[in-house]
């Protein structure tokens, strides 16, 4: 899982799917309807929130899988993140929003998987110009 890294660490838990949304903020002293009823915003800057999906690696013990779960919980008002965007890296600080996975059983024994973290940023990382 080298497509992110959090506080400068990366991570080789399995597979990953990730997900951006792009979130345009607008000023609120601003906004309103005209007199023709057209809307009135001015937008002023705009966020990335990201989602990450993971699955373990087949076959792989889990203790990797546990550190990364264990770190992503750390109680920590924000963490460093690290992200693709367009060609390059997206990097900013980020609040952890929501953690879950999934308990598999079996007679092999318990795995955990489905792991899904949502990070959302501290701040706006682009301002109008």
């Amino acid at each position: 899982m080298n497509l992110i890294k959090i506080d400068g660490v990366s991570y080789d838990v399995g597979t990953v799917e990730l997900k951006r949304d792009g979130e345009i903020i607008y000023d609120h002293l601003t906004k309103g309807t005209a007199l023709d009823f057209s809307e009135i915003n001015d937008a002023v800057a705009a966020r990335y929130s990201y989602s990450l999906k993971i699955e373990p690696k087949p076959g792989a013990n889990n203790a990797e899988y546990d550190e990364f779960y264990y770190d992503i919980t750390n109680p920590k008002s924000a963490r460093f993140v690290e992200f693709p965007f367009a060609q390059s890296k997206l990097a900013f600080w980020a609040k952890i929003k929501a953690v879950s996975d999934v308990l598999h059983k079996s007679y092999v024994g318990n795995k955990w998987g489905g792991l899904s973290v949502e990070f959302t940023p501290v701040k706006p990382q682009r301002y109008a110009n």
